[in-house]
């Protein structure tokens, strides 16, 4: 199977093109008419450089054993934006977070109608909301960032859209704060680290190497959230589960460290792939999880019980029947 690997950067591109795709041609591409295997399978991840980016190249490689006669695109995109793709039928499978697939599945924030038509494969690993200060802040609640700088990450991002999720629960907003610098983790870094924002929030995989530098080189301190705002944000979206980040994660953390996360899932739309094909997958994907945790320390919890543990929305038969196969799911 030759991977293929396209370079659309971001939301409005996607949103182009599904203005321009119809809902035919996706079918006649996937060869729904004969319920074979799509000829090429769309994989929307997110940016190069990104561990989404990463994962979605290694697994296409293995997919060469399952699906021969197939390719794979690797196709830039994002939380909100692959799953729009996905229920357009721009997408086979995507990544997303879990607290956005409520959102989709139920029409809310970013989605102006419920996407009904895809379900999941397979949970994979938790991104965790990271709320980070230099070691001398006088920072130390999600209260006490009222009068400071921010950055939430890329503005609409699912991250961003987490941050002020967290704001809304303690009864803030934005208009609470004295600024937001709408940067990625890197550059929030060295913000950070000049003295121009006082925090950054984000939802990150634990352990962020960028969280680390800092941390060497700077010092920080982990902000927790908190049982009681953890709960509160499960209540408003189960794809929010309460974390922990456990003392030692980061080279001076000494305590626990209470927070939420959403879950990176890998999701499929129902109408382009068979339940056979999913099948297949999801075994691959399970089977194969020294591979996905050689790439990172990120998925050394993975495994078939731990997908359907943390299972958020509805999964594709295909995967159910593996999970059941295996004892996973009753």
């Amino acid at each position: 199977m030759k991977r293929i690997i396209e370079l659309l950067p971001g939301v409005f591109i996607v949103m182009a093109l599904l203005a321009g795709c119809s809902s035919d041609s996706s079918s006649e591409e996937a060869g729904e008419e004969d319920g074979g295997t799509p000829s090429e399978i769309s994989f929307g991840a997110a940016t190069e450089g990104g561990f989404w980016y990463t994962l979605a190249g290694a697994m296409s490689d293995k997919m060469t054993e399952i699906y021969p006669d197939s390719s794979t695109s690797i196709i830039e995109g994002g939380s909100i934006s692959n799953l729009l793709g996905l229920g357009q039928g721009t997408y086979h499978i995507a990544f997303s977070n879990g607290q956005t697939v409520p959102e989709a599945l139920n029409g809310e924030n970013q989605f102006e109608e419920p996407i009904t038509n895809v379900s999941t494969v397979a949970t994979l690993y938790p991104n965790v909301l990271h709320l980070v200060v230099r070691e001398d802040s006088d920072i130390y609640s999600i209260e006490d960032l009222a009068g400071k700088t921010v950055s939430p990450g890329i503005k609409g991002y699912s991250g961003e859209l987490a941050f002020q999720d967290v704001l809304e629960t303690v009864g803030m907003s934005y208009d609470d704060l004295s600024g937001i610098e709408y940067v990625g983790t890197s550059d929030a870094a060295d913000l950070l680290r000049d003295g121009h924002i006082d925090a950054i929030s984000n939802m990150l995989a634990a352990p962020a190497s960028t969280i680390q530098e800092l941390d060497t080189t700077l010092g920080i301190r982990l902000i927790p959230i908190g049982e009681e705002i953890a709960s509160a944000l499960h209540d408003k979206n189960e794809g929010y589960l309460e974390y922990t980040i456990e003392a030692g994660t980061y080279p001076n953390q000494e305590e626990d460290i209470v927070t939420t996360a959403g879950y990176t899932v890998l999701l499929t739309n129902n109408d382009l792939m068979s339940e056979e094909d999913i099948y297949e997958l999801t075994k691959m994907i399970v089977e194969e999880r020294e591979a996905w945790e050689n790439i990172s320390p990120v998925m050394a919890e993975f495994d078939a019980e731990y997908s359907a543990e943390n299972n958020v929305g509805v999964l594709h038969p295909g995967a159910e029947k593996y999970y059941k196969e295996v004892g996973a799911l009753e």
